[in-house]
């Protein structure tokens, strides 16, 4: 099955010798991915995939003027590269890019930008550890709409944190990183779409079904 991956690249300037943290057993991701990664999804996909795995790599870049997107997403093709290396899967990587404006326009720009990217029967990964705030919200109308339509299979949606720790030489550093595997707000997500009841209270009873899960 094709593998489809949306990543969210950042805005700011990161590098491996700054950025890159061990996700190994930390959150609920369940990852055990040994080495260090800048871009959480790439420790996921270092477990996921196998030889020969057709995998689509969605690189969603948000444009500014440090322009650091576009080295951002080199960095993330080389650390995925680096893992394909053992692994032997054939990866594709495409891009999205599109302003940093928050309007409706724009909205609709990367939606369908998005939807061009989804095939038939595909398996979807995304990380939204970064990039701007309204786009978790935008893959997520994504994913549904192909699930219902393109009979495509959420597989993860990751979230990588961090806290930034100032060191002794005045700089920020990332540690106590965590890996998350938020998957379940999307279908949360979807049950509130799809919820029917006859009062608020029998409403509130299916969500605690959901949540017991």
């Amino acid at each position: 099955m094709k593998k489809i991956v949306f990543a969210d690249i950042p805005m700011k300037e990161v590098s491996f010798e700054h950025d890159a943290v061990c996700y190994a057993g930390k959150g609920n991701a369940g990852c055990s991915y040994p080495d260090k990664v800048i871009f959480p999804v790439n420790a996921v996909l270092a477990e996921k995939l196998k030889k020969d795995d057709e995998v689509k790599v969605v690189l969603l870049k948000t444009l500014t003027e440090t322009r650091n997107a576009n080295t951002n997403g080199e960095l993330f093709q080389q650390e995925l590269d680096a893992i394909n290396s053992k692994i032997g899967a054939h990866i594709s990587y495409e891009t999205i890019e599109t302003d940093f404006v928050e309007t409706k326009p724009n909205h609709e720009k990367r939606l369908r930008a998005m939807l061009s990217k989804i095939e038939e029967d595909a398996e979807l990964y995304a990380d939204i550890t970064f990039g701007q705030k309204p786009l978790p919200m935008v893959l997520m109308c994504v994913m549904n709409f192909a699930e219902k339509f393109f009979n495509a299979d959420v597989k993860k949606i990751i979230y990588g944190k961090v806290e930034f720790v100032k060191h002794d030489d005045a700089k920020f550093y990332p540690e106590r990183p965590a890996l998350y595997d938020i998957t379940s707000l999307y279908y949360l997500n979807n049950l509130m779409g799809a919820m029917e009841a006859p009062s608020g209270e029998e409403a509130l009873k299916s969500l605690d079904s959901f949540f017991a899960l």
